[in-house]
């Protein structure tokens, strides 16, 4: 494993250093099957008609999206882009909640899960983080002092070691904390804790949408939607979704939003 791959160029999203920090967990293939998911499904993923473009290669990819399959309404005062249109997409589901999970992507475009928010949380996060912070520390030049309960304290110095790493020492550190990541949720009990800590955060976020984490996908057809760039005037709408390539489904007017879900649209 090679740490340039982990290396691309900055963006909104956490480093994968800040998601260790945090104790997250990250949603590959591998760790959501243990966790009882990867069903085929349909879903719908509300865009901008510029990030439109790009949705067909990165579903060839391995990389995560976001999705939903109801509470459009709500859901587009809630994220931080201005939809305009809504992709119907069908792939492997990842993970799945009944609200939002507080998923969080890196930059190479993998989600990661929040492991806080349960009696067992620090439970978890030692067993996550003990082998490696003591991989850390045997290659740290820094100095600086960190440890687990008081990590979440630290979460600077931890950072700060990891980036005084070589990039080779990097990625074995990034290695050792997914392979950990592996190892205990293929033990039931850990992932138990962690599916209830999702599951805790996403009801307690009491939001009319849900949160579908897809991956492997397809674009089955693009809807417009009356918001933003489509809010008064519609129709240049196939035009604009046809020249990008993609099936024109039609036009979704707001009185309409809470009835969409894959069984209806």
């Amino acid at each position: 494993m090679s740490f340039k791959n982990f290396n691309e160029k900055a963006s909104y999203h956490r480093s994968i250093a800040q998601q260790m920090a945090a104790s997250m967990v990250p949603l590959t293939d591998k760790i959501t099957s243990l966790l009882g998911y990867g069903r085929n499904t349909q879903t719908f993923h509300a865009t901008t008609l510029d990030h439109l473009e790009g949705l067909k290669k990165l579903g060839k990819s391995k990389k995560q999206l976001s999705t939903f399959t109801k509470g459009l309404g709500s859901l587009i005062g809630s994220i931080s882009i201005k939809p305009e249109v809504i992709a119907k997409l069908e792939g492997r589901s990842v993970i799945d909640f009944s609200g939002d999970a507080f998923t969080h992507p890196d930059k190479q475009g993998r989600r990661w899960a929040p492991t806080r928010g349960h009696k067992k949380s620090e439970f978890f996060q030692d067993a996550l983080q003990r082998k490696v912070i003591a991989k850390m520390l045997e290659y740290d030049k820094t100095g600086l002092d960190f440890n687990f309960p008081s990590l979440f304290h630290e979460t600077s110095n931890y950072i700060g070691v990891f980036e005084s790493l070589t990039n080779k020492e990097k990625s074995e550190v990034i290695k050792l904390y997914i392979d950990n990541a592996t190892h205990l949720l293929g033990n039931t009990m850990y992932s138990e804790i962690l599916n209830d800590i999702m599951e805790t955060r996403s009801q307690s976020n009491k939001s009319t949408f849900d949160e579908v984490i897809l991956n492997k996908f397809k674009v089955l057809g693009v809807y417009s939607i009356e918001a933003n760039r489509y809010q008064y005037d519609h129709s240049t709408a196939q035009s604009d979704i046809e020249k990008l390539g993609y099936d024109y489904l039609g036009h979704i007017p707001k009185e309409d939003f809470s009835k969409v879900t894959p069984e209806t649209y």
